[in-house]
């Protein structure tokens, strides 16, 4: 599908002012403007996070009675039950609160959901457990903003259930003992955008400050970082300073299980978001989308090495058996496309499957959505549960397209751009998925029009491929850390030759070289290994493109990792900028010679 491009566009005078008030170039500028930063005090603050600019943990309704329940609970000897979720934001969750009770000398201990056997949500039986076992605190992480049968049985049972949440309410609250979500109503906080675990490491903070141990907070940024930017959540205000901070902590890691799987996932010495989004976190999701679950909590508790190395490659082995899976259940929906296009033309896409790994379903919706562009939802057809996961693109709100279908299922939840569900298996038949499909169909359509539906490469400035350089990289890159809110900047150039390639990378990417500042330039495209024979060497190509840097054998080189590429000639009219924008390169930086090496791409 060809995607239309997009320039952004930026008022010149206001991005020469910021330039000067802040010192940069213009290009960088124009950069934080296209990110709503347009006064020199938010524009000092956002390219100088700080720990000072977190707000007050106690800004949050709901804490100061949560903070008096669990130290409450310290003081009386009661066990204290963490009830956590199965990804990495509900995992790093629990890890973080966990460790935290137990410096504070609380007895705490945890319960994981097993993905495959339970699905989303809080279950009744195991407060009902906990009960038994004497729990008098239970904490969830992650879960519970809509548990309002479970919430009521705690009740009932003597349980004091503090709900920490960040999912979106439901037109009301359960009947917890106390709730922390930026997103409920009358809660005055600030930053709504916290993932799971910025919600814990708030509570972690006000009970700390409440201890007298406020300096010890920012060890747990480390964990919460990769629970933030696992979750996709836009890593703007707090959420940028807590990555931001957190992968600076990464780079030192002194947590033995953590430090193993770091060096298991092959994460080098510097530390980003793309480590933690493409290598650390599906290692961390693998362990219970396969089937696992407490070993990836108990890592992070290790001291001895020799284990913790051992769990990792566990890990490994569960995270490429995770996507075998994945590829097999893509390759059975892609026959079915062949088959007949026309149903995943439609602009809800519902596809089902006998037997079909739960575990893996979320990352197939992913796929499907990067291939149709459009919301899907992919569901797995079990004897003894079905269970869905979804996906959306951007500007359709997909909990509230579930929202619309409430009554056919039997558990929801989720984002704007994700959401599970689960379905009584007596219930799952092809008339009531039949019906499930023409429902989306009905309010997908209400919502998105056929212009919605065809993807949009956003091009933040045009440059002249004569001025790429380590030192332009290197001023973009004090917009890091890159993320949902802060995308990483995408740049266009036209008319640029290929004088390498093209050549397919490990089977499934395109790689090719491209002419500028007077060299070769390497520059790849991640999973478009079958267009390899679209283009050849001497064709003069408009290139969409992100800017890194690529490190191989102690040398540092410049790659551009593509995000589109048409033929110049094909060139959209939408894709012309005013003439003053068209090339404004960072004036601050001197064009740098690039070493020659080998790209080490994973």
């Amino acid at each position: 599908m060809d995607a239309h491009w997009e320039t952004a566009r930026t008022d010149p005078g206001k991005a020469a002012l910021l330039a000067r008030e802040l010192g940069v170039s213009p290009l960088l500028a124009r950069l934080l403007i296209q990110r709503g930063v347009e006064d020199p005090q938010a524009g000092h603050s956002f390219l100088n996070p700080s720990l000072q600019d977190l707000h007050p943990p106690r800004l949050m309704k709901g804490m100061d009675r949560t903070v008096r329940r669990i130290l409450l609970a310290r003081q009386r000897a009661e066990k204290i039950l963490i009830y956590g979720d199965y990804d990495v934001d509900g995992i790093t969750s629990t890890v973080i609160l966990k460790r935290a009770l137990e410096m504070l000398g609380a007895e705490v201990d945890y319960y994981l959901p097993r993905r495959l056997e339970e699905g989303y949500g809080l279950k009744t039986e195991v407060i009902r457990r906990a009960a038994r076992q004497g729990f008098g605190v239970v904490i969830t992480a992650d879960s519970g903003i809509r548990a309002f049968e479970v919430c009521q049985a705690a009740r009932e049972l003597g349980i004091d259930l503090i709900v920490t949440d960040h999912h979106l309410p439901d037109r009301s609250l359960p009947e917890a003992y106390s709730i922390l979500n930026p997103r409920q109503p009358g809660c005055d906080y600030p930053e709504k955008n916290l993932a799971a675990v910025g919600v814990v490491f708030k509570l972690i903070h006000a009970l700390f400050l409440e201890a007298g141990r406020e300096r010890t907070v920012h060890h747990f940024l480390k964990m919460v970082a990769i629970g933030t930017i696992a979750d996709l959540v836009p890593l703007r205000g707090e959420n940028r300073i807590i990555a931001s901070f957190g992968l600076k902590g990464l780079a030192q890691p002194h947590n033995v299980g953590l430090r193993a799987l770091l060096e298991g996932s092959g994460v080098g010495e510097r530390v980003d978001n793309f480590d933690v989004g493409f290598k650390v976190a599906p290692r961390i999701n693998a362990v219970t989308r396969m089937g696992g679950g407490r070993e990836v909590v108990d890592l992070f508790s290790l001291h001895d090495n020799s284990r913790a190395e051992r769990i990792v490659r566990q890990m490994n082995d569960q995270n490429q058996l995770r996507r075998d899976t994945e590829s097999a259940i893509l390759a059975e929906i892609e026959e079915r496309i062949v088959q007949d296009p026309r149903a995943f033309r439609k602009k809800f896409v519902v596809v089902a499957g006998e037997g079909w790994h739960r575990g893996v379903i979320g990352i197939v919706a992913s796929r499907l959505v990067e291939r149709l562009h459009r919301p899907v939802l992919v569901v797995s057809l079990g004897k003894d549960i079905c269970q869905g996961s979804g996906r959306s693109i951007p500007g359709f709100h997909l909990l509230e397209a579930l929202d619309s279908c409430r009554d056919l299922f039997a558990s929801y939840g989720g984002h704007t751009q994700a959401v599970g569900c689960t379905f009584q298996p007596s219930r799952c038949s092809p008339r009531l998925l039949s019906e499930l499909a023409g429902r989306l169909e009905t309010h997908a359509d209400s919502e998105l029009s056929d212009r919605d539906l065809v993807p949009t490469v956003r091009i933040d400035a045009f440059l002249d491929a004569e001025d790429l350089s380590l030192g332009l990289c290197r001023e973009v890159e004090r917009l890091a850390p890159f993320g949902m809110g802060n995308p990483v900047p995408r740049f266009a150039s036209r008319r640029v030759e290929v004088v390498g390639g093209p050549w397919r990378l490990k089977e499934h990417h395109l790689k090719l070289q491209l002419r500028a500042n007077g060299s070769r330039l390497d520059a790849i495209w991640w999973r478009q290994g079958e267009r390899v024979e679209d283009w050849s060497a001497g064709d003069d190509l408009d290139v969409a493109y992100t800017l890194s840097r690529d490190s191989y054998q102690g040398l540092e080189k410049l790659l551009l990792t593509i995000r589109d590429l048409r033929s110049a000639s094909n060139r959209e009219d939408s894709t012309r900028a005013p003439r003053e924008q068209a090339s404004e390169t960072a004036k601050t930086t001197q064009s740098e010679e690039r070493p020659s090496g080998k790209m080490n791409a994973e």
